[in-house]
């Protein structure tokens, strides 16, 4: 029964494109996923900071350092809503108005008020954190799709209040000449600085959102995504567990907006809209949810794709449709989740066959 399984799986990624076929050669049955040791774990985390660390270096090219600098400011949306949608298992499609208040909070305090610009980054997270508690606590109740249209009733009121507000926000022409983000005089003024400052932010939220997942309150967040009526039968308090988890996603979208602000100097309601939540849940989607790795390859996908078909403006959104619905055929579980289980096997590989060898010997 196991080798039909095997069978079956090296068939299906022979569909794939050549790279991850050449990865699946070695992969074990996706079971086997668990049996690995924390060490791999380590492992699989030290390359994926390694590479971080060189890949501005070794690609030393302005225009690439803009792109990962966009797609570290998309990663840490989509790995807040990921917690959210994959593991509580809700539905969000006002994501992008928390992003909003903390592109809007940064550019008030740092334009009108003359704070520094950290204060202001702190401040966006606290903000948009609030606002997420004073919206969940009421719609939070509902579930499913009448979830998802509260949520979208949320963003598109914040979107027009944000247009109405011509002195506080600038209307529809927003606010420009946002300081660049500094700490104790160091200024962020480079693409090459501002990638360390985005993927270092993002690199802090992931080892907090693993250390909650591990916790007691990411148990709840997998028994709550399972069924609600178990969880609450086992005496769980749904709704406020389900608002935590709100409060910790807007939370992520406010750094998000914060940097977004302090690193492109702008800030536009055009930014925030309908679409933009889609691409955040799209983000989700492709990687993988139920994966705190998985948003983050999305995000880093989808930013590519999406500087790529900027040159090809009349088939730009054909072209978008046909690759998002081949990546979904072909990875229906998320390239993060695919690309997790090969990369731990790659790297515990070795270490395995020699344990394997000595043994024989």
């Amino acid at each position: 029964m196991v080798d039909l399984k095997k069978e079956e799986y090296r068939k299906r990624d022979l569909l794939y494109v050549v790279p991850f076929w050449l990865l699946s050669l070695i992969v074990p049955d996706a079971e086997d996923l668990y049996s690995y040791k924390r060490k791999d774990f380590k492992r699989r985390d030290l390359f994926y900071l390694g590479a971080l660390l060189l890949f501005p270096l070794i690609w030393n090219d302005l225009h690439v350092h803009h792109v990962m600098v966009l797609a570290g400011i998309y990663a840490i949306l989509a790995l807040g809503l990921s917690l959210f949608l994959g593991y509580a298992g809700q539905i969000s499609l006002g994501h992008a108005a928390f992003f909003g208040i903390g592109v809007y909070t940064t550019a008030i305090l740092t334009t009108r008020y003359a704070l520094p610009s950290i204060v202001a980054f702190w401040a966006s997270a606290a903000t948009a954190g609030v606002a997420a508690y004073l919206i969940g606590r009421p719609i939070l109740k509902l579930k499913g799709y009448f979830l998802a249209i509260a949520t979208l009733g949320f963003g598109e009121i914040f979107l027009v209040m944000v247009k109405e507000s011509h002195t506080l926000t600038g209307g529809v022409s927003g606010i420009f000449g946002i300081p660049w983000f500094s700490v104790a005089g160091f200024t962020f003024d480079t693409y090459l600085k501002q990638y360390y400052l985005t993927w270092g932010v993002l690199v802090g939220l992931l080892i907090f959102s693993k250390n909650l997942i591990r916790s007691k309150v990411g148990r709840d967040l997998l028994t709550i995504s399972t069924s609600e009526e178990a969880a609450a039968s086992m005496g769980m308090n749904v709704p406020q567990i389900k608002t935590w988890a709100f409060v910790v996603s807007g939370t992520f979208a406010g750094f998000a907006g914060s940097l977004f602000a302090s690193t492109l100097s702008i800030a536009s309601p055009e930014t925030f809209s309908l679409g933009f939540s889609l691409f955040i849940i799209m983000m989700v989607i492709i990687g993988g949810m139920g994966n705190l790795y998985g948003p983050v390859v999305g995000s880093i996908l989808l930013t590519w794709l999406m500087d790529f078909l900027g040159r090809y403006q009349e088939w730009s959104l054909p072209i978008y449709g046909v690759i998002l619905i081949l990546l979904l055929i072909f990875f229906p579980d998320g390239i993060g989740t695919r690309l997790g289980i090969r990369l731990i096997y790659l790297i515990g590989y070795i270490p395995k066959k020699r344990r394997r060898e000595e043994k024989k010997g």
